[in-house]
């Protein structure tokens, strides 16, 4: 499969798990002090319109740009051959040199943000991986 068509669709599976991190397993009080909840349900509403497409269409960009990197790079992981390891090689590389380090240095000297660096952190690795795991089945 090409690689971009296989970005588009890792993509939507990095959308897919953006929206069940952020939207069924972070939630609670811990998480309310650093969002901007709405009043009401309708506002709530009017919100998730307005930015799941923002998210799908940062989704998508991510995932091609995911499936490209993952082309050009292909030959120098520890995964031979491609497939579902090697995408999540490749996604977990990216992952810890950009992601991690980052939220575990800012965790560092921003105590009042940590909650949401730790969840920031996790929930990176869970959409690389899945956008891993689909751009390694899908590329050859």
């Amino acid at each position: 499969m090409h690689w971009i068509v296989a970005g588009l669709i890792a993509g939507v599976g990095a959308f897919f798990a953006d929206y069940v991190m952020w939207g069924k397993v972070f939630t609670g009080p811990a998480m309310e002090a650093f969002g901007t909840f709405p009043p009401s349900p309708e506002e709530g509403k009017k919100m998730m319109a307005a930015n799941l497409p923002k998210s799908a269409v940062l989704s998508l960009v991510f995932g091609v740009l995911l499936a490209w990197f993952y082309h050009q790079l292909k030959a120098g992981l520890w995964a031979a051959g491609g497939g579902p390891l090697a995408g999540m090689e490749f996604a977990t590389m990216l992952w810890l040199s950009t992601i991690a380090l980052s939220t575990i240095g800012s965790g560092v000297w921003y105590d009042k943000v940590r909650p949401l660096l730790k969840a920031t952190f996790w929930s990176w690795l869970v959409r690389m991986n899945v956008a891993g795991i689909i751009v390694g089945v899908l590329v050859r």
